[in-house]
């Protein structure tokens, strides 16, 4: 995959964003406990002796490589149409596998495999191709789809959510997104959660970004 679109992942500025994700980050337990001490979600910054310091739009795309030209970007909402479809994708790749059925089980099979695609496993196993040389229709858009929900959104069970759909149709139709902005908002909602009753890093987010500039602005963190 990175041997066919790695220029454009460059050009459109997720490039290094995809590489950080196939490294895998060890979580810090007691740093992340230690610093949503001191968290505030009432200001979205930590409260320390010497002043507050908060996560930037800016920080997050140094950290991870990312365009920060939020105000450069498309807009994209569910229902916004592109040249590439994946539910037509998903549609075509589901008549591919159960090409064995009679005809009355067809349309009942094809809706539950459709459903199935939404689940990390199963989308990988239907969209995967066999190597570079065979790199089959399809495969960047759901690439992009599962990379989005899988390590952009953090979405709960495993599974794609529908209205992440458009976003992974955009980005394979080569338009620019905010998505240092979308990353941020993630991880102030899961700040907010993870502090706002109980402190509990234990959350479905985006948290080892927070190590990740927590480590960036104290260096003696990172030992």
């Amino acid at each position: 995959m990175e041997k066919f679109f790695s220029t454009e992942w460059k050009t459109f500025g997720i490039y290094d964003t995809i590489k950080l994700t196939t490294v895998e980050i060890l979580i810090d337990w007691e740093l992340l406990m230690a610093a949503l001490s001191f968290w505030c979600s009432a200001t979205n910054t930590m409260v320390l002796p010497l002043g507050t310091i908060g996560l930037t739009v800016l920080d997050i795309s140094a950290i991870l490589g990312s365009s920060s030209f939020d105000l450069l970007v498309d807009t994209v909402f569910p229902g916004y149409q592109f040249d590439l479809d994946l539910k037509s994708l998903f549609n075509e790749r589901a008549l591919e596998a159960l090409k064995k059925k009679d005809q009355e089980a067809l349309k009942e099979a094809i809706q539950k495999l459709h459903k199935n695609f939404f689940n990390y496993n199963t989308l990988v196993h239907h969209f995967a191709g066999r190597g570079e040389e065979n790199l089959r229709k399809g495969e960047h858009e759901a690439f992009l789809f599962y990379w989005y929900n899988k390590f952009i959104v953090f979405t709960k069970l495993n599974k794609c959510l529908i209205e992440n759909m458009s976003v992974a149709e955009a980005l394979a139709s080569c338009h620019t997104l905010a998505l240092i902005s979308t990353i941020l908002a993630n991880l102030m909602r899961c700040l907010a959660k993870a502090t706002i009753t109980k402190i509990d890093p234990h959350q479905n987010g985006p948290l080892r970004f927070f190590q990740l500039w927590l480590q960036v602005y104290f260096a003696t963190l990172r030992l």
